[in-house]
């Protein structure tokens, strides 16, 4: 497949394998290729959205701490027992 690009695109590609940042231009347009397909099957955010998002989950931490893996992992499995209509062994209330 060939492509025809605008200069600025093609300027862009050159300055990324010269910093070394990528290989070669294919290594480039595949890196963007990639983030395209990611952000269609995550979706986008509105200008700001990110941010407050971000801060939302910052001051949950300030106010409200945080928890082990232990303990996350412990409470999803009473979940699920609880959801299975029955406690599982080893597992503190």
């Amino acid at each position: 497949m060939n492509l025809s690009l605008k200069p600025e695109l093609r300027k862009f590609i050159e300055e990324k394998v010269s910093a070394g940042e990528y290989g070669s231009a294919e290594e480039v347009v595949e890196a963007g290729l990639t983030a395209l397909r990611q952000q269609e099957r995550l979706g986008s955010f509105e200008a700001g959205e990110l941010d407050g998002l971000l801060e939302e989950g910052e001051k949950s931490i300030r106010e409200e701490g945080t928890f082990t893996a232990s303990e996350v992992f412990q409470g999803l499995r009473r979940k699920a027992a609880e959801r299975r209509g029955r406690t599982r062994p080893g597992v503190k209330e």
